[in-house]
């Protein structure tokens, strides 16, 4: 008698760096995705690391996440979360325009020179599947940086067609009302 062996899918590991205002929601989106609740108290961050796991395709994801604080005070120390990414998710609340001012200022030009992935909003309030397709939009963006010969598949299709980093004009006007509060956008 045969014994039967499943194959186990291929594990790649992750590195994601939240980025972003205080209080723009990345604690939150963290919390979502690696503790399936939402925070109902705010706690300022320093610096705080979650782990979470995606199967996509024939991959199993392990994500290593890092929340960084958006406190000015942290601004030197900041970068050196982003030694050894994969990607780095710029965020900001929609619904507070300071912290739209503050991503653009600080990210978008990197965002540009690196070549961002896409834009996608979601909230972690109200939409828990929302925040778990902006990570796994950043994981199959980090599959793709280490495998760039595979063969795009439709979701990757997807992320490449939201390539697309808007005006503030753009952010404000967004489809995703500001009166929509917790919530947050990711590039």
């Amino acid at each position: 008698m045969k014994e039967r062996r499943s194959i186990q899918p291929a594990v790649v590991r992750c590195k994601l760096v939240l980025v972003g205002d205080v209080q723009c929601g990345k604690t939150a989106m963290l919390q979502v995705l690696a503790k399936d609740s939402y925070p109902e108290t705010y706690v300022p961050t320093v610096f705080e690391n979650y782990t979470a796991c995606l199967e996509l395709e024939d991959h199993r994801v392990e994500l290593s996440l890092w929340d960084t604080s958006g406190s000015p005070y942290y601004d030197n120390v900041r970068p050196l979360c982003y030694s050894d990414s994969d990607a780095v998710l710029l965020c900001f609340d929609i619904s507070r325009p300071e912290t739209i001012d503050s991503a653009l200022k600080k990210g978008s030009a990197v965002a540009k020179q690196l070549g961002a992935e896409a834009y996608l909003e979601c909230s972690a309030f109200t939409s828990e599947k929302s925040v778990h397709s902006v990570f796994r939009t950043a994981s199959l963006a980090c599959l793709n940086k280490l495998n760039p010969k595979t063969k795009p598949s439709p979701t990757r299709r997807l992320s490449k067609r939201l390539l697309h980093l808007p005006s503030k004009s753009e952010l404000i006007t967004s489809t995703f009302k500001k009166e929509k509060a917790r919530s947050c956008s990711i590039m």
